[in-house]
């Protein structure tokens, strides 16, 4: 696994809605994403750990900055979710591994695989769709 040159998710977001902090590794059609939670995220519910839904949305960004890095301004949208399972709640102080990959490509739709770890526990997994705005 190389690391691409630009480290930086390729996303049209700005904190605190980025929630990519490092690209590991873009393949055609896979790619691998670090979130880094802290004490200080503003995500983080009052408990310290990390909503489903964040963890969701960090997945489906890497989506779109799989996209991105293979066509400039493709990111899309969140279109749809299908069979999303969390495992493991996420916490303040772990390391967040995003692993997308691309399913099926149709027109202006793109269909992924992603998942959540941290260390080699499996946090959340599914399928989701990124659709281009019309």
């Amino acid at each position: 696994m190389a690391a691409p040159d630009d480290r930086k998710p390729r996303l049209p977001h700005a904190a605190p809605f980025l929630l990519l902090d490092t690209v590991l590794d873009i393949e055609e059609r896979r790619g691998i994403f670090v979130k880094l939670i802290s004490a200080t995220d503003p995500c983080l519910a009052p408990d310290g750990t990390l909503p489903s839904a964040f963890v969701l949305e960090a997945i489906a960004q890497g989506g779109g900055a799989l996209l991105n890095a293979r066509d400039a301004g493709s990111a899309g949208y969140l279109a749809s979710v299908d069979d999303f399972r969390t495992h493991r709640t996420v916490r303040a102080g772990d390391t967040l591994r995003i692993e997308v990959e691309v399913v099926r490509h149709t027109g202006a739709a793109t269909l992924f695989r992603g998942r959540a770890l941290v260390e080699d526990d499996l946090c959340a997994e599914g399928r989701f769709t990124l659709a281009l705005p019309r």
